[in-house]
């Protein structure tokens, strides 16, 4: 038994961990970082990293296919090379986030399953085998989440699939169902179709991507049913149950009451996440917890105020960029003396895009969530559709929007949502106006070179210029 000790110990080698043990070390802190297994956390080895991987290949068969209806046959895509060049940009990216590189960089590492005995002792059960005796001055927990799995009848008998384990099957199979109308599910839903397989998206509610706005929920809807996904809205699973080699899923509408039953070759489930805080027997430290994660203070502290907490583990929002934002500022506050402490910016809104084909991204608060803080005679809002765009017309995608929620007379922006190729990248004119308290007005003055997508931010700018103007030439 190994008996250590040091001022500052990080649970998880996710994202939030990594900026913390990493940052810390830069400083010439001694700090240990301990992670049960997958250095780079969710978004490296289950998530951003080979989702996206994916979703680049699916984009391309996709164009493949509408380049058949010009007379061009560019042949198949074989998607066991497909998933293994998927591994492969997985492990390019984890290699600079595995022990060897971050004991290179000054962060001593433990690979292993921490738990507390007492509020500043942990013990780590080793891969190894070794059991080792950690006394810190200074905690930070960032143990992230994990996949929810329904409690479904029968489907602990069942092969299932989650975002940690889809990426290590071969090949495509011929069928899958997927649980859950979420970013996840969604994103890996129109990936798979887009590589042959024949999918059907089995959600509980009647909109997909419930957090966005209405006109983008119904935009995805369409896109996929286009596509051929079978869109099951609505359904609830009621049974699970393997039948040769298929899964078969008793599904029941809501509304109607009728029930059916989905049958596939696989079953991803995607039916949101949970804080990883089981193995670290938080009880033994006194720290408080609950299903939702751990809670922290303005400085990510627990109720021990040696002890923080950052990312997923906290409960949300469940981003890779929230967790690190988190992390940043309690690094701040470890390097800082006690007045200099920084508070998390919980004020500051986050944005999100979700990697659809369109993509949707937003910010702030959504159009319905405006009106519980505002009188809509106090509120303006600019929907520029992607047809009325020049680079979207000649690009033959036409199909998105800019949306833009604003104060009716300063033109502060509250809230925006972009569908669109790139959404993700559009909404930063977005979010960097919000974040300076740039009023949309002064978009208007920027010189958008000609023709880009972000026009349409120019066009929803210019939309608030002529509404006020109109409005004081009819008061005169």
């Amino acid at each position: 038994m190994n008996h250590k000790n040091y001022p500052l110990v990080v649970i998880g080698a996710g994202a939030g961990g990594l900026v913390v043990a990493i940052g810390a070390a830069r400083t010439g802190r001694k700090v240990l970082l301990i992670e049960k297994g997958h250095y780079g956390g969710d978004c490296t080895n289950f998530g951003c990293i080979p989702s996206k991987s994916l979703i680049a290949t699916a984009d391309i068969s996709h164009a493949l296919k509408l380049a058949r209806t010009f007379g061009q046959n560019c042949g198949d895509i074989d998607t066991s090379l497909v998933l293994e060049r998927v591994r492969n940009i997985r492990q390019r990216i984890r290699s600079h986030e595995e022990p060897e590189t971050l004991q290179e960089r000054g962060v001593d590492v433990i690979t292993g399953t921490a738990s507390f005995r007492d509020p500043h002792t942990l013990e780590v059960q080793g891969s190894d085998g070794t059991t080792h005796i950690i006394t810190a001055g200074q905690i930070v927990i960032a143990t992230g989440s994990h996949p929810f799995i329904p409690p479904i009848d029968g489907i602990e008998s069942c092969s299932i699939l989650t975002n940690e384990t889809i990426f290590e099957i071969k090949k495509a199979p011929k069928s899958l169902a997927v649980l859950g109308g979420g970013p996840i599910g969604c994103e890996l839903a129109q990936a798979f179709s887009r590589l042959g397989t024949k999918v059907t998206l089995i959600h509980s509610h009647k909109e997909l991507l419930g957090k966005e706005e209405p006109e983008a929920q119904e935009l995805i809807a369409k896109q996929f049913a286009e596509e051929g996904i079978d869109l099951k809205l609505g359904y609830h699973p009621q049974k699970m149950e393997n039948r040769g080699d298929t899964i078969a899923i008793d599904i029941k509408e809501d509304e109607s009451g009728i029930a059916s039953t989905i049958s596939a070759e696989k079953v991803l489930i995607s039916t949101g996440r949970r804080p990883t805080v089981a193995d670290l027997k938080l009880e033994n430290a006194q720290i408080d917890f609950s299903p939702k994660g751990i809670p922290v203070d303005l400085y990510g502290r627990t109720n021990q105020k040696h002890i923080w907490a950052v990312g997923d583990v906290t409960g949300g929002p469940l981003f890779t960029h929230a967790a690190e934002n988190q992390a940043r500022s309690v690094l701040a506050s470890l390097l800082l003396p006690g007045p200099f402490k920084k508070k998390i910016d919980r004020k500051q809104s986050i944005p999100r895009a979700t990697y659809t084909d369109p993509e949707i991204a937003s910010v702030g608060l959504l159009e319905n969530e405006v009106y519980k803080h505002y009188s809509k005679t106090k509120i303006s809002v600019y929907t520029i559709p992607m047809s009325e765009v020049d680079r979207a017309i000649c690009a033959g995608r036409e199909e998105g929007f800019v949306k833009v929620i604003v104060h009716k007379y300063s033109s502060k922006i509250l809230g925006a949502t972009v569908a669109a190729p790139r959404a993700g990248e559009m909404l930063m004119q977005l979010s960097t106006a919000m974040h300076n308290k740039i009023p949309l007005r002064k978009l208007s003055g920027l010189i958008f070179p000609y023709p880009i997508y972000s026009f349409a931010v120019r066009r929803a700018a210019d939309l608030w210029l002529t509404e006020t103007l109109t409005r004081i030439l009819h008061r005169k």
